[in-house]
């Protein structure tokens, strides 16, 4: 590889050194003689047009070009908003390798750039006050390429593996097509459907609407909003793609997905199935054709995680897995199908609804390695687990985005989950001790059957004064309804050895019920008092109701499970009012914002439970400052938060589905005081595409809730919360990346950050306290090359490192090192063939002895288009070449550490087929790539 490095290093010195030349010179505004910073500069080939360079000028107008060629007519075109044109026509030989065009001075106008640059002649790179508009033919992608590709070519422009998309280190939170929502306000949906031949400019702005809602007119604290213009003649048709695929062992793939619009109207439709521990499509192809990013970006209260590890990967909504592996492990067969229907009648109306319906069956083989540590005694419980694990899910969604005028916005949104799983887990569990040696053996026996049905809707207007600028009432409402039914039976035969030998045995049905409402209001108001002042004014009323119902029932001389254990049954009750007002008063002097608020925090919560009689009242009333300082990019925040403790860990009836690992709550909890400092710091420099950022946080807890653990010599544990002071936690984070795209023939980008975090807290273990103190460091770095969309070639490398030292002399201090480097290639050559290949390596030092620490896999694949636009491929992959991928993960706890391994699919061979159907009605360009390689 480090061959490889520097045959790069050399082919890129020969490109940029290759008889180029420099122009130079300064911008002026003609009437005042200020410099105009910004201002694009556009070299071109005087004979076709062809775009050789461009440039940003600087804060001082200057502006310096290098790599124009010699003997070559070029054409510089100067371009800023409002202003006239510049156009001249020069050549730079080697004799006089530096042009001067001395200073420039740009009258104003007030005609657009579109009206007075002829097409060929647009630059590449605009900026419209707090707008970036990039020309998309100024930047050439291959025949097949979507917007992602477009998107991975422009200046200050991120898109990282999962698609994820940055624009000068702030993340994107939503794209528009010709300023409406597409398919849902997940940026990938347009990003990975779109073709990019379709697209005329790409706009990207600050996400006003987040801003509104934060109520703070912070911009350091917003994401970025893209809005993709299409060109003419694209607005009418449809697209999507077919793909089946067979392979060795029986594997399978196959799917389809139509997007269909006409002006207003947008339709998807999709259909999956596989075998191969995946989500049919890509993952943003299946979260925006189901509509989960909108739910995901709408609502506060739920939750869309996508996840991918060596095992494969999932999707899941709430909880409940959509499609891929579970989290559980093992081998999973996906099944879904859904539509998103999407109608935005003008720019004032978008409306949505949606369906899909999925169905994962699990097959189990893993095995989890519990180690806990006192002073020279290792306790060790290995547990090895079978089974399967099927999920079915089905969720509805609808909502809305209007603006009935000028001031006014609002957005609603609702959905209704049902998701319904069935778990067999047969556990063979072993407990051992270094000293002691044998503790038990036996087997577990579990068969859980879980429903799930949940409600959400979220509510967001914002409303705008007419009369006063900067003025602005927010308001917000959110509900959610769930309700929980799940059935739990275990079977237990162990028999244990410590003290003396003898056998327990139990067949138990563990009941449980917990329907829950949970329901907010938010409102914030911002007046502008004068020029230096703001007030800012904000209130919110939570509403909680909670009931909890555990019946667990022993099994009777006739097999049935119908008798009441009343010692394991509960019935826990808990209704919550929590509410508060704040007040501020914002100072702003030139980049300077000071705001010192204080909150009024008033919480009721009656907790009951009725098996026993107890009533758990639990009554707060708070005063808590607050505190907002602010300077150009950088800004720091001071709060002070009191929480409840949660009903879990207030219910004192013993838990023991798992009879090695017992949970008690603690009815004597206090709430918890929390003092939070952050800092967060951005910088861009659009001329020099490099963006810099990092946040450090502290934040300091008393009576915080930690577990209580006693371990006894038979190496049961039985965990309770308890209050606790002095809880410590720090983090930082900071990260740079850095672009070379003023080139079309090359682009070179690299990135670096690191995190790290030390949190402090109190360890009580067998009625011993200490404190536990954990350290952990993450670094990575990243490159890769695009070299005219030939060879694309990335790496990566990253480390960690975790340790967690005690006070006291009964524990061993932890240490966990890991690392991982990885790299991909792609080679389209010769025309109509992509090679495509994958290799990542992972070390970890903590894994035990006997298996392995690290980790090889291999992965290629072999692509041919074929037919009109290469509409069709045909692809051939080889998944885990050297067939040494496993799926082995260890977590560092307390004095605890956890080895858990599972079952993965291994080397497979697989031929898919794919045709793809683009939009017609826009010429093709020449020239970026198509996600096509996923594992």
């Amino acid at each position: 590889m480090r061959n490889i490095f520097v045959l790069l290093a050399i082919l890129l010195m020969a490109q940029s050194s290759h008889s180029q030349g420099t122009l130079r010179g300064r911008i002026l505004d003609s009437a005042t003689s200020k410099p105009l910073g910004l201002a694009t500069i556009t070299v071109f080939k005087a004979t076709d047009t062809t775009i050789i360079t461009y440039r940003l000028s600087n804060n001082d107008g200057e502006f310096r070009i290098p790599g124009i060629p010699f003997d070559t007519r070029c054409r510089a075109v100067i371009s800023y908003s409002g202003y006239t044109v510049f156009r001249k026509e020069f050549s730079i030989n080697s004799s006089q390798t530096t042009m001067e065009l001395d200073t420039i001075r740009l009258s104003s106008d007030a005609k657009s750039l579109d009206e007075v640059l002829v097409m060929a002649e647009r630059p590449p790179v605009v900026i419209k006050k707090d707008t970036i508009e990039f020309n998309a033919s100024a930047f050439k992608t291959l025949p097949n390429a979507l917007v992602e590709d477009l998107l991975r070519k422009l200046p200050g422009v991120y898109v990282d593996k999962d698609g994820n998309i940055a624009v000068n280190g702030k993340p994107v939170n939503r794209i528009l097509v010709d300023g409406k929502t597409f398919f849902g306000d997940d940026p990938k949906m347009a990003t990975r459907n779109l073709p990019a031949h379709a697209i005329d400019k790409v706009q990207v702005t600050d996400d006003k609407e987040e801003m509104m809602r934060n109520g703070d007119d912070n911009p350091n604290n917003v994401g970025k909003i893209v809005n993709i213009t299409l060109k003419k003649g694209i607005k009418k048709g449809w697209f999507g793609k077919l793909y089946a695929g067979a392979g060795s062992d029986k594997l399978y793939e196959a799917g389809g997905i139509a997007n269909i619009y006409r002006d207003t109207l947008q339709l998807s439709v999709l259909g999956y199935m596989n075998n191969l521990n995946k989500v049919g499509f890509s993952f943003s192809e299946l979260q925006q054709t189901g509509g989960f990013g909108r739910v995901q970006s709408n609502s506060a209260s739920s939750s869309t995680m996508i996840s991918s590890n060596n095992g494969g990967s999932s999707i899941s909504i709430n909880g409940i897995n959509f499609g891929g592996s579970q989290s559980s492990g093992g081998i999973s067969t996906s099944k879904g199908a859904g539509f998103n229907l999407n109608h935005a009648p003008n720019n004032k109306q978008s409306l949505f609804l949606q369906y899909f319906h999925g169905n994962v069956l699990s097959d189990r083989v893993s095995s989890s390695d519990f180690l806990q540590y006192n002073a020279d005694t290792v306790i060790r419980t290995y547990t090895g687990i079978t089974g399967d694990f099927i999920t079915r899910s089905h969720m509805i969604g609808a909502g809305a985005r209007l603006k009935p005028d000028s001031l006014t916005n609002i957005l609603f949104n609702a959905n209704y989950l049902i998701g319904i799983q069935d778990e067999d887990r047969l556990s063979d569990i072993t407990g051992s001790s270094n000293i002691s040696g044998p503790l038990s053996n036996g087997n577990l026996d579990q068969f859980n059957d879980a429903k799930t049905y949940n409600y959400r809707h979220g509510l967001y207007i914002t409303l705008l004064s007419g009369k006063k600028k900067g003025r602005r009432f927010n308001l917000t409402q959110n509900l959610d309804i769930n309700n929980r039914l799940n059935d739990y039976q275990a079977e237990s035969d162990i028999r244990y050895f410590y003290p003396a030998t003898y056998d327990s045995n139990y067949a138990q049905l563990r009941k449980e019920r917990t329907p829950r409402t949970d329901a907010f209001l938010n409102f914030n108001y911002s007046d502008p008092l004068n020029k230096s002042f703001t007030l800012r004014l904000g209130g919110r009323y939570e509403y909680s109701r909670l009931t909890n119902s555990v019946n667990t029932f022993n099994r009777s001389v006739n097999g049935k499970f119908e008798l009441l254990n009343s010692l394991l049954s509960s019935d826990f009750n808990r209704t919550g009012h929590r509410g508060f007002l704040t007040a501020g008063l914002e100072y702003k002097l030139k980049n300077v914002t000071l705001t010192p608020g204080v909150r009024v925090l008033d919480q009721h919560v009656n907790n009951k439970l009725l098996s026993t009689g107890t009533v758990i009242k639990q009554n707060q009333f708070n005063i808590l400052p607050s505190f907002t300082a602010a300077y150009k990019q950088m800004t720091i925040n001071y709060s002070r938060d009191v929480n409840l403790p949660g009903f879990t860990s207030l219910n004192p009836v013993r838990d023991i589905s798992n009879p090695y690992f017992i949970f008690k709550g603690n009815p004597d909890l206090l709430s918890s005081i929390r003092d939070n400092i952050s800092l967060n710091l951005f910088f861009n420099d659009s001329k020099r595409f490099l963006s810099v950022s990092g946040w450090m946080n502290a934040a300091f807890t008393q009576r915080d809730v930690v577990n209580s653990i006693l371990l006894n010599g038979a190496g049961v544990q039985e965990s309770t919360p308890v209050n606790a002071n002095g809880s410590r936690n720090y983090s930082m984070n900071w990260n740079i990346n850095k672009q070379y795209k003023n080139k079309q023939n090359i682009i070179v980008m690299w990135n670096t950050g690191n995190w790290m975090g030390v949190n402090k807290s109190r360890l009580f273990f067998n009625g011993t306290s200490s404190w536990q103190t954990t350290f952990n460091y993450s670094h990575w770095n990243g490159a890769g090359i695009n070299f005219k969309d030939k060879v694309e070639w990335n790496v990566n490398y990253g480390f960690n490192r975790n340790f967690t030292r005690y006070t006291g002399g009964n524990f061993r201090e932890l240490k966990v090192k890991s690392y991982n480097m990885g790299t991909d290639l792609t080679i389209r050559w010769p025309k109509h063939f992509i090679w495509e290949t994958q290799v990542n390596y992972s070390y970890n030092s903590s894994i035990p002895a006997g298996l392995p620490k690290d980790l090889l896999r291999w992965s290629a694949a072999l692509n041919l288009t074929m037919l009109k636009n290469e509409a069709a491929i045909i692809k051939f992959a080889v998944n885990d070449i050297l067939n040494r991928n496993n799926n082995i993960w260890v977590n560092a706890m307390r004095n605890t550490i956890t080895t858990t391994q599972s079952n993965i699919l291994g080397r497979y061979f697989l031929l898919t087929f794919t045709y793809n159907v683009r939009p017609a009605g826009a010429k093709k360009k020449v020239g970026g790539r198509e996600s096509l390689f996923y594992f």
